[in-house]
């Protein structure tokens, strides 16, 4: 086996780790926004309740675990979408694969 061919060996490995490193990183934050919608949900419902019982004290911490609750989960959207690409593009180098 030449260097050459040990080389392009190499980086073929590495960029076969890199892709199921990422793949990975892609499956748990789908994971986690999953996670973050159910808890979004819970949330929603307890917020109507208090709405419909009048717990003004209530609602207003409600509103603020919502808004932090909707913020981290867009945040996991836009990393699940950057992890997305990245695998695309592994998975077209080294597999000639189009996404």
């Amino acid at each position: 086996m030449s260097n050459a061919e040990k080389y392009r060996a190499i980086k073929f490995e590495e960029a076969h780790m890199q892709l199921m490193e990422t793949e990975r990183k892609f499956r748990k934050s789908c994971t986690q926004i999953n996670l973050l919608n159910a808890q979004l949900e819970d949330i929603k419902a307890r917020y109507k309740k208090a709405k419909l019982e009048n717990f003004h004290r209530f609602r207003y911490n409600l509103r603020l675990k919502l808004a932090c609750v909707e913020g981290v989960r867009n945040m996991y959207y836009e990393y699940a979408h950057v992890q997305a690409e990245r695998v695309a593009t592994l998975r077209n180098q080294i597999f000639g694969e189009l996404m």
